[in-house]
């Protein structure tokens, strides 16, 4: 049995923030520079255990300062602008031993489900699966594929939540 634990970042220890650096960091697909200070000022952070303890999941509802948006809107060429769009998605990393068991998809759900009055951004990789994952959370993609800077395109996704207004 697994079990989630959304928390903001001032009520963690410095153990249960350490772990989700590093959980992250194994993900790779993030910038170090500057993570421990970019995961301390985030809204929330999702935690994924398995019974016995162990951190098998992590995720966060992220609050980036208004040039990173505004970069990231510029980059995708979106059609709206970043300032409508506070809280970003991100730092989705399942350990590998438990991938395959759409726990991606189940972190995601409970941090949309947390922020449902807010409208939130991520970006993904430009493939058919992280595309899917997006549009069956509410998600819609917005612009056009971008370089990561790490070999692959990006997608700017948004949610907005004036199109949930009855979410549980």
């Amino acid at each position: 049995m697994l079990t989630s634990l959304i928390v903001s970042p001032a009520d963690c220890t410095a153990e249960a923030l350490a772990d989700f650096e590093k959980l992250v960091l194994e993900g790779g697909a993030v910038d170090p520079e500057g993570l421990t200070e970019r995961i301390r000022n985030a809204s929330r952070l999702l935690f994924l255990r398995a019974s016995h303890g162990e951190l098998v999941g992590v995720g966060a509802l992220k609050q980036p300062g208004p040039r990173y948006r505004i970069r990231v809107f510029a980059e995708a060429r979106a059609t709206t602008r970043s300032d409508e769009y506070r809280l970003e998605l991100g730092w989705v990393v399942v350990v590998k031993s438990y991938q395959g068991q759409r726990l991606s998809t189940r972190i995601v759900g409970e941090l949309i489900a947390f922020a449902k009055n807010e409208n939130v951004f991520a970006t993904m990789r430009a493939d058919k699966r992280a595309m899917r994952c997006a549009s069956d959370l509410g998600f819609k993609a917005n612009g056009k594929p971008f370089p990561s800077g790490r070999g692959y395109d990006l997608i700017l996704y948004l949610r907005n939540a004036a199109r949930f207004p009855n979410a549980e």
